[in-house]
């Protein structure tokens, strides 16, 4: 069956989308929004010595390959008492907003923006579950067997840092091997993704956003295999926590909370952390 030039045009979007340009809607009509993507984009290739076509990015007979799996996103924390091992709430920021409300929101996001870039790749087959819906809380390794319950290709658990005011930075942690990590080159591969696209849009908005990069020596009950089924199972889930930024620090809460630029920029991040996941969907395809 031929291609429509829709499906063509909204290819497109997705491709200039993926690399930065373009955050308008994957409607295939091609307004003034994807002109002026195009047009940016354009400018950027020539200002590094490539050309439309060379770069295999926008061409009129591209294709995005079709991704198809099962994603679980954990918002951290929730409720009211520690449960499991997960407290009600670690991090607060500088104005007031507690960690848990934000990774419920941010999880959210990230769960529209993974539906737009599903429905945007025909033949893509995504299905998104939340570890929970509202403020309520589960243990560390109930969270884990929602992943193992919905047969879930990736996990990504969502957490705000918090420490002295002072300190900050985005980084993303996996389970070590020497704590029973059994698919540890994939994880690693799934939080270096995730790191490296979301520090990309922090640092969008502000330059002196720091790289805390992936870490792997790390004991974390929510991301233990044996919680998660791997060892027995012959789907692997890969999984990783991704710690977005220190909320306590002043310029951070501005950033994601009280500036006036903040709901955009936690929309960027939400569709940074949704094209890793599609990625790594995409490469496990």
């Amino acid at each position: 069956m031929a291609t429509s030039q829709k499906d063509i045009r909204k290819l497109a979007q997705v491709l200039l989308r993926d690399q930065g340009f373009y955050s308008g809607e994957i409607d295939g009509l091609w307004g003034k929004g994807s002109n002026a993507a195009f047009a940016d984009y354009s400018r950027f290739l020539r200002a590094s010595g490539q050309e439309i076509g060379s770069e295999g990015a926008i061409v009129e007979d591209s294709t995005v390959g079709s991704i198809t799996g099962v994603v679980v996103l954990d918002p951290g924390h929730g409720g009211k008492n520690k449960t499991g091992g997960s407290s009600a709430n670690n991090a607060t920021s500088s104005s007031g907003v507690p960690e848990k409300t934000m990774t419920l929101e941010l999880a959210k996001l990230i769960r529209k923006e993974l539906n737009k870039i599903s429905s945007g790749r025909p033949g893509s087959n995504v299905k998104v579950h939340l570890t929970r819906a509202g403020d309520s809380n589960l243990g560390l390794a109930d969270r884990a067997k929602v992943a193992r319950a919905k047969g879930a290709n990736v996990f990504v658990s969502i957490h705000y840092n918090g420490f002295d005011g002072r300190v900050r930075g985005t980084e993303t942690l996996i389970l070590s091997a020497a704590n029973g990590n059994v698919n540890d080159a994939d994880d690693r591969a799934l939080a270096e993704r995730v790191q490296s696209r979301v520090f990309a849009a922090l640092s969008s908005h502000d330059p002196k956003a720091r790289n805390r990069g992936v870490k792997d020596n790390q004991r974390l009950g929510v991301l233990k295999d044996v919680h998660l089924q791997n060892p027995r199972a012959d789907l692997k889930t890969r999984a990783c926590l991704a710690e977005v930024e220190f909320i306590d620090v002043d310029v951070v809460d501005k950033l994601l909370n009280t500036g006036p630029n903040a709901k955009a920029v936690r929309l960027d991040v939400a569709r940074a952390m949704a094209e890793a996941i599609a990625e790594d969907l995409e490469a496990h395809s």
